[in-house]
Protein backbone atom coordinates (compact mmCIF):
# COMPACT_ATOMS: atom_id res chain seq x y z
CA UNK A 1 0.00 0.00 0.00
CA UNK A 2 1.13 3.29 -0.95
CA UNK A 3 1.11 5.90 1.19
CA UNK A 4 0.42 9.69 -0.04
CA UNK A 5 2.82 12.43 0.31
CA UNK A 6 1.89 16.01 1.58
CA UNK A 7 1.97 18.46 -1.40
CA UNK A 8 4.87 20.61 -1.79
CA UNK A 9 5.71 23.88 -2.95
CA UNK A 10 6.58 22.40 -6.52
CA UNK A 11 2.78 20.67 -6.53
CA UNK A 12 1.39 23.58 -6.00
CA UNK A 13 2.91 26.05 -8.90
CA UNK A 14 2.51 22.59 -11.17
CA UNK A 15 -1.33 22.53 -10.57
CA UNK A 16 -1.31 26.64 -10.10
CA UNK A 17 0.19 27.03 -13.50
CA UNK A 18 -1.51 24.51 -15.47
CA UNK A 19 -4.66 26.01 -14.22
CA UNK A 20 -3.83 29.33 -16.37
CA UNK A 21 -3.64 33.09 -15.87
CA UNK A 22 -6.67 33.51 -13.95
CA UNK A 23 -5.66 30.91 -11.04
CA UNK A 24 -2.21 32.52 -11.03
CA UNK A 25 -4.02 36.10 -10.34
CA UNK A 26 -6.20 34.32 -8.06
CA UNK A 27 -3.25 32.66 -6.34
CA UNK A 28 -1.55 36.31 -5.97
CA UNK A 29 -4.40 37.81 -4.28
CA UNK A 30 -4.78 35.27 -1.82
CA UNK A 31 -0.99 36.15 -0.98
CA UNK A 32 -1.73 39.39 -0.66
CA UNK A 33 -4.83 39.01 1.53
CA UNK A 34 -3.55 36.68 4.00
CA UNK A 35 0.52 38.19 3.69
CA UNK A 36 0.71 41.21 2.73
CA UNK A 37 -2.50 43.25 3.55
CA UNK A 38 -2.94 44.55 7.64
CA UNK A 39 -4.60 41.70 9.96
CA UNK A 40 -6.62 42.48 13.10
CA UNK A 41 -4.02 42.30 16.09
CA UNK A 42 -4.37 39.61 18.45
CA UNK A 43 -6.09 41.92 21.49
CA UNK A 44 -8.98 43.10 18.46
CA UNK A 45 -9.22 39.57 17.16
CA UNK A 46 -9.88 37.85 20.69
CA UNK A 47 -12.17 41.23 21.57
CA UNK A 48 -13.88 39.95 17.97
CA UNK A 49 -14.46 36.72 19.23
CA UNK A 50 -15.49 37.75 22.72
CA UNK A 51 -18.22 39.77 21.25
CA UNK A 52 -19.71 36.44 19.38
CA UNK A 53 -20.33 34.98 22.88
CA UNK A 54 -17.07 32.74 22.95
CA UNK A 55 -14.49 33.12 26.13
CA UNK A 56 -11.61 31.71 23.90
CA UNK A 57 -10.37 31.59 20.57
CA UNK A 58 -9.61 28.06 20.58
CA UNK A 59 -13.08 27.71 21.82
CA UNK A 60 -14.47 29.63 18.77
CA UNK A 61 -12.62 27.39 16.47
CA UNK A 62 -13.38 24.09 18.21
CA UNK A 63 -17.21 25.62 17.95
CA UNK A 64 -16.83 26.29 14.27
CA UNK A 65 -14.93 23.00 14.15
CA UNK A 66 -11.66 24.78 12.33
CA UNK A 67 -8.24 22.94 13.70
CA UNK A 68 -6.57 23.78 16.81
CA UNK A 69 -3.48 25.35 14.49
CA UNK A 70 -5.94 27.83 13.69
CA UNK A 71 -6.81 28.84 16.96
CA UNK A 72 -2.70 29.05 17.67
CA UNK A 73 -2.29 31.61 14.75
CA UNK A 74 -5.16 33.76 15.50
CA UNK A 75 -3.81 34.48 18.76
CA UNK A 76 -0.26 34.95 17.86
CA UNK A 77 -1.01 36.37 14.58
CA UNK A 78 -4.66 38.10 14.68
CA UNK A 79 -7.15 37.31 11.75
CA UNK A 80 -7.26 38.43 7.71
CA UNK A 81 -9.03 41.68 7.05
CA UNK A 82 -11.97 39.25 5.08
CA UNK A 83 -12.49 37.55 7.74
CA UNK A 84 -12.69 40.22 10.58
CA UNK A 85 -15.15 41.59 8.23
CA UNK A 86 -16.66 37.85 8.39
CA UNK A 87 -16.58 38.11 12.48
CA UNK A 88 -17.96 41.66 12.45
CA UNK A 89 -20.58 40.86 10.31
CA UNK A 90 -22.03 37.91 12.48
CA UNK A 91 -21.52 39.83 15.63
CA UNK A 92 -23.85 42.30 14.25
CA UNK A 93 -26.09 40.00 13.27
CA UNK A 94 -26.06 38.72 16.97
CA UNK A 95 -26.44 42.23 18.41
CA UNK A 96 -29.51 42.38 16.17
CA UNK A 97 -30.98 39.43 17.63
CA UNK A 98 -30.03 40.33 21.00
CA UNK A 99 -32.15 43.57 20.50
CA UNK A 100 -34.73 41.88 18.90
CA UNK A 101 -35.31 39.54 22.08
CA UNK A 102 -35.14 41.88 24.61
CA UNK A 103 -37.59 44.27 22.56
CA UNK A 104 -40.08 41.53 21.89
CA UNK A 105 -39.56 40.44 25.97
CA UNK A 106 -40.64 44.04 26.79
CA UNK A 107 -43.62 43.57 25.13
CA UNK A 108 -44.61 39.97 26.34
CA UNK A 109 -42.79 39.37 29.04
CA UNK A 110 -42.54 35.79 28.23
CA UNK A 111 -38.96 35.27 29.20
CA UNK A 112 -37.56 34.89 25.94
CA UNK A 113 -33.82 35.99 26.45
CA UNK A 114 -33.81 33.13 29.43
CA UNK A 115 -34.64 30.69 26.99
CA UNK A 116 -32.62 31.28 24.57
CA UNK A 117 -29.61 31.87 27.00
CA UNK A 118 -30.36 28.37 27.91
CA UNK A 119 -29.81 27.09 24.95
CA UNK A 120 -26.30 29.30 23.83
CA UNK A 121 -27.54 31.23 21.53
CA UNK A 122 -27.28 34.65 23.15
Amino acid sequence: MQTQKPAGVSDLLGKVLAGGPADVRLLAQRFRDHALDPRSSPEETKALIADLGYESIEGFCAAAGLPAHLADRWSRFGISGEMRQVLLLIAAQRRAVIEAVEEFEAMTHVGLDDFMRERGLL
